[in-house]
């Protein structure tokens, strides 16, 4: 039975974690984040929540709630600062150097007035705060129970709205923001299973122009190269988002008296995302998507060039599909005595489930941007090193495969595989009992990645020749208290 206590401290912990839900994501591979404290964070993940008393093994491996022996609660901050950088050429339809031709306010254009755009995007990256949160109460011997705030996926990437990829990207922003419950029992005094729900608010934001003319000449309707490229503007911004829920389990045993062993899966979850579209257009491009008069059929000429398809600038509704893949990992802890702690995880991703970009509008596809994600790992290996009975220093090292390919990497998600460095620390606070500060430092060393892809014909057929190079870093601090 839970005791008034027990339902107090519950109650206080969901209020801290219901108050963290304003967050930004702190990007790993993909549009995965990281799901741990400062503690996880300064292991570099290694070991997984396996480590004595960890809370985050609320969301990450429920089991190992279990052979938590006291109440526990923790407050999580990140900052991350993210640089990514564009360096390369862009190509319109007709392999010309990317173009841009100003529209007069009355509609008009001179071709002769193009200039090549030279503007790399400028900085891509962003600077974020992410807070996290996770309570673990036992309950009797044998059960205990987890609430925790986690952000399993976000991403976010800014390019200058004029750059010479506008076609492919201007800004990208995946985000989800989850609230999870879990239980676990401890079948044995040396194995546990556990379990847990997430419910889950995903939102997406991209934008992006496009180059309505060159879409035409290469469409089936008009491929015919009867137009220029790069005139006026027309930037798409799409706003759209979702309630989910989906669910987990893990497994912990315990074979010694020093070694953890931890397996644990996070189902794939259905995410189709619903929301609005609108077209910011000159005067040129607003009646290409508007004007019926053209051909003298009673279609515009986006309708023409891709029968079927209608473009509303003031706005439409939009929907996309972004599953949130499956994951497994595996994770092993060993205390090798009262000072030493290692930690080893191998975590695999199903990204092959993410096949496309998929926008839908009143029934129709818009555009479908392929991406064939492909599955991917990330390694891990961290410690705990116990200096006095307060302080206790923590390393850790990872490899994060990315799941993009050469072939259809774009200035949206320019990833590539990472290695994570990581410092930490945590301190117990006497003269606050079951208090514990815990800061870490985290390096991402990201492999500098070609961008060679060409864009789809709805989206004006433009082609990107380029390299992308990133880097992050992680600061994150966490107040743990036991109860």
């Amino acid at each position: 039975m839970i005791t008034k206590k027990q339902q107090a401290h519950t109650l206080l912990g969901l209020a801290l974690l219901g108050g963290l839900m304003m967050t930004a994501p702190v990007q790993a591979g993909g549009f995965s984040t990281p799901t741990y404290g400062a503690p996880g964070w300064g292991r570099a993940f290694g070991g997984g929540s396996l480590f004595k008393n960890d809370p985050s093994s609320a969301y990450n491996n429920p089991a190992a709630m279990a052979f938590v022996d006291q109440a526990v609660v923790q407050q999580t901050v990140d900052y991350a600062r993210v640089k990514i950088k564009y360096s390369g050429q862009a190509y319109d339809y007709a392999g010309n150097p990317a173009s841009n031709t100003a529209v007069m306010p009355d509609g008009s254009f001179d071709p002769s007035t193009a200039v090549v755009n030279n503007n790399d995007g400028g900085q891509g990256g962003f600077t974020a705060w992410l807070p996290t949160g996770f309570l673990v109460i036992p309950m009797g011997d044998r059960f205990a129970f987890g609430l925790s705030q986690v952000v399993p996926q976000g991403m976010r990437t800014t390019w200058n709205e004029n750059s010479k990829f506008r076609d492919f990207a201007v800004d990208t922003k995946i985000e989800t923001v989850g609230l999870t419950g879990s239980l676990s029992f401890k079948v044995r005094d040396d194995f546990s299973i556990g379990g847990g729900m997430i419910v889950q608010r995903s939102q997406g934001f991209v934008s992006q122009n496009i180059d309505l003319f060159s879409a035409a000449s290469v469409s089936p309707g008009l491929g015919n190269g009867a137009f220029p490229s790069g005139v006026g503007s027309a930037l798409m911004r799409v706003k759209v988002d979702n309630v989910s829920v989906g669910w987990f389990t893990g497994v912990v045993w315990k074979p010694t008296e020093q070694d953890s062993l931890g397996l644990n899966y996070h189902a794939k979850i259905k995410n189709k995302m619903t929301g609005k579209y609108n077209i910011r257009a000159d005067v040129l491009n607003n009646g290409l998507m508007t004007d019926d008069t053209v051909f003298g059929t009673g279609k515009t000429l986006v309708e023409t060039a891709y029968p079927g398809l209608k473009l509303y600038p003031n706005g439409a509704n939009a929907s996309t599909q972004l599953d949130i893949p499956a994951t497994a990992a595996i994770d092993w802890v060993h205390q090798f005595n009262d000072r030493w702690t290692l930690g080893v995880s191998a975590m695999w991703t199903q990204w092959s489930s993410f096949k496309d970009l998929t926008l839908k509008s009143e029934g129709s596809t818009i555009v479908a941007i392929p991406y064939n994600y492909r599955d991917a790992w990330m390694y891990s290996v961290g410690g705990d090193f116990r200096a006095t009975d307060e302080l206790t220093l923590r390393a850790g090292v990872a490899y994060d495969q990315t799941p993009t390919r050469n072939s259809t990497r774009d200035p949206r998600i320019p990833d590539g595989d990472r290695y994570f460095a990581s410092l930490g620390a945590g301190y117990d606070i006497k003269a606050i009992p079951g208090l514990s500060l815990d800061a870490a430092y985290s390096h991402q060393f990201v492999q500098k990645v070609n961008i060679r892809t060409q864009n789809v014909d709805r989206l004006g057929g433009g082609r990107l020749d380029g390299t992308a190079e990133s880097s992050g870093d992680i600061v994150s601090l966490s107040a743990t208290y036991k109860f």
